[in-house]
């Protein structure tokens, strides 16, 4: 860590013994935090944890932010799973399901490149079982080849990959081999909300649990395919479930070392059956609350974590990057998720993305799908 940073963190330090906190904040720093340790975290000033996740993640990446120029293909609406907290899914049959042909798919995020020179596409959308594997294998070659290899697929969440090993009569391990060769390079982390049974069972039920979720995970890292990791809180979850989920991460990274990243994103009622319980998302102080003590909790042992704007806005993404954030995400080209849930998202090309991060007192650094930084020389318009 630089010596500023780390007199920095030594100021905020001597505040948190005064506060009652330093035990906690010692233990995580040392790498060993415990649920309590986390939990405590979690109720401590947001200043603090802020001045100490800033610190933290200055000694890791400085004051760069990465970002890539992405879209999201969601090829389908069509879900059998399920979820409560979910405005986006359509069960079969329904007058609005879509499923669009593997070629259209794969067109359309051809079509991106050409325009916007995309680096990645998020290839992700229900858990339709009409859909065989050959589907992913002709979308995948597609874009690919229409692509020159220039735009990574990072595609099919947990679900998506079980359901699919399922339908097809493959072990996971198979599935995989054969989506590699198609181009399948990393998996997202969504499906993991929070990694507790108890909340599991009353959000998601068709889902598998949080083991299963894990077991999944190992499984596509022990094959060499990297992965990012999630977190959806502000919903029927504990402070303690959100500790122990951030734990299971820790543990899986010191175990496969092929996590990316972390995102962690507020609920967003909608129209979703869960919003009849829970009506209000939580407030921005709770976004930059989760970042913040991430960051803490992961070090630079998950190196990167991603700004908080995607359901929270682009003034408090901007914000998370003093609490620990060191990277924006992607300009999300084609997303349908988060408007169904009544969530309007901005359309951020690399341009504005890059006056974004200025702004908030940061340089901004294009990256790859794997988090490495594109000379300037190969960055188009």
């Amino acid at each position: 860590m630089a010596a500023e940073g780390y007199g920095r963190l030594e100021a905020y330090l001597r505040a948190a013994e005064e506060l009652g906190y330093v035990a906690h904040l010692e233990r995580a720093l040392e790498g060993r935090p415990g649920v309590r340790d986390i939990v405590e975290l979690y109720k401590a000033p947001l200043w603090l944890l802020g001045g100490i996740a800033r610190a933290i993640t200055d000694g890791i990446t400085g004051r760069r932010v990465g970002y890539i120029v992405n879209m999201i293909m969601n090829y389908t609406n069509i879900c059998v799973v399920g979820c409560t907290f979910c405005s986006f899914y359509r069960k079969p049959g329904a007058p609005d399901a879509y499923k669009l042909e593997a070629r259209e798919a794969a067109g359309r995020v051809v079509d991106a490149w050409r325009r916007f020179r995309i680096r990645q596409v998020l290839f992700q959308g229900g858990v339709d079982p009409g859909i065989p594997i050959e589907y992913y294998e002709e979308a995948f070659r597609i874009i690919k080849e229409e692509t020159r290899g220039e735009v990574a697929i990072h595609g099919l969440s947990v679900v998506e990959l079980e359901w699919l090993a399922r339908v097809n009569r493959m072990s996971l391990r198979e599935l995989l081999a054969r989506l590699i060769e198609a181009g399948l390079d990393s998996v997202p982390g969504a499906g993991a909300e929070i990694l507790s049974d108890r909340v599991r069972k009353l959000i998601s039920p068709i889902k598998s649990s949080a083991d299963t979720w894990i077991t999944t995970m190992e499984t596509i890292m022990d094959m060499g395919i990297p992965i990012s990791t999630t977190m959806m809180y502000g919903h029927l979850e504990t402070l303690e479930e959100r500790a122990r989920h951030l734990l299971s991460l820790l543990d899986l990274q010191r175990r496969k070392k092929r996590i990316m990243s972390f995102i962690t994103w507020n609920f967003e009622p909608g129209k979703s059956p869960l919003g009849e319980s829970v009506p209000y998302p939580a407030g921005g102080t709770e976004t930059l609350r989760n970042i913040a003590v991430a960051r803490i909790v992961f070090r630079g042992e998950i190196r990167w974590i991603q700004a908080g704007w995607l359901t929270a806005g682009v003034p408090l993404g901007q914000a998370s990057l003093e609490y620990g954030a060191n990277d924006w995400g992607g300009t999300l080209y084609g997303e349908k998720v988060l408007p169904e849930a009544g969530v309007p998202l901005p359309t951020l090309v690399r341009g504005r993305i890059e006056r974004l991060i200025r702004d908030a007192g940061y340089e901004p650094v294009e990256r790859d799908n794997w988090y490495r930084p594109i000379a300037k020389a190969a960055v188009g318009a």
